[in-house]
């Protein structure tokens, strides 16, 4: 069941980005929305982890932990992409750290679970 929830709200966070990304020029407003759903999905995304941490430490500890330090460094880059784009900085540095960040994080998880699918 954790799994799923992680799943989904990473999912979540995916796409709340990059809508986020996208409606900036047209809604400053719903922009703001995005950002703070991105932010309740951060904290399921961070209990959920917590809640399956038990499964993937007695096999594979260091892997593990790498995969949270990863979890955690790809929530700071798109919440860094998003103030970035706010601010109207240049983010195209923080989009490729977040495409980047994401495909390693999923990799890693999907190493963890053993190849096997969640469903």
């Amino acid at each position: 069941m954790w799994s799923y929830i992680h799943l989904i709200s990473w999912v979540g966070i995916v796409v709340f980005t990059l809508v986020a990304l996208v409606i900036y020029k047209k809604s400053a407003k719903v922009f703001t929305i995005m950002q703070m759903c991105n932010r309740v999905l951060y904290i399921t995304v961070i209990l959920s982890g917590i809640m399956m941490m038990q499964y993937s430490f007695s096999e594979h500890i260091v892997v593990s932990i790498f995969k949270i330090l990863l979890g955690l460094a790809t929530i700071g880059v798109v919440e860094m992409l998003l103030v970035y784009r706010k601010k109207e900085k240049p983010s195209r540095l923080f989009f490729v750290l977040f495409i980047v960040s994401v495909i390693a994080t999923v990799s890693v998880g999907f190493y963890l679970s053993g190849g096997r699918p969640l469903f």
